[in-house]
């Protein structure tokens, strides 16, 4: 509690953020213009943000159209977790491209992957295009686990079969 911001018996009209939140939002905002460019750049041309937004929200990360145009502008208000960087790769088939590679080292994340074993995931991703949309939200789901080393519950196993 800031002494200066309250009065007796402890009632206080403002608390201070703690100093750690201070810094990740200091660090967002020296970053988010960049990771906006790196954004923008694994969707390119070929694909809208409506379709971008569609497909991340199908993967379960809620994020609409307006969302995806502001964090490409970088005004994105709330740092990016790894889960939907890679999320954002999976969906523009760019899990090698060097945007991820720069976003990642900027966010301060890696992957245990080379860029063959990308490039190899994203050669998958884009022959998959070819099956039918829940189809394709399956191997997405799939995938997205395995890059993150994340291990499906037994009810998600079970949905695969």
């Amino acid at each position: 509690m800031h002494p200066q911001n309250c009065t007796p018996p402890g009632r206080c009209y403002h608390e201070g953020m703690p100093e750690r939140d201070e810094v990740q939002i200091a660090r967002w905002d020296a970053i988010r213009s960049r990771i906006g460019s790196g954004l923008r750049g694994m969707r390119g041309s070929s694909r809208s943000q409506a379709r971008l937004a569609w497909e991340l929200d199908e993967l379960g990360f809620h994020i609409s159209q307006s969302m995806v145009s502001r964090y490409e502008q970088g005004q994105g208000e709330v740092p990016l977790t790894l889960e939907r960087m890679v999320g954002w790769a999976l969906c523009c088939d760019a899990l090698s491209s060097e945007h991820l590679r720069e976003i990642l080292e900027l966010g301060g994340y890696s992957l245990p992957w080379t860029r063959g074993d990308m490039a190899q995931f994203d050669d998958l991703l884009r022959k998959y295009r070819a099956l039918s949309r829940p189809d394709q939200l399956v191997v997405r789901r799939w995938l997205l686990w395995h890059l993150l080393g994340l291990q499906p519950t037994p009810a998600q196993q079970e949905q695969r079969v």
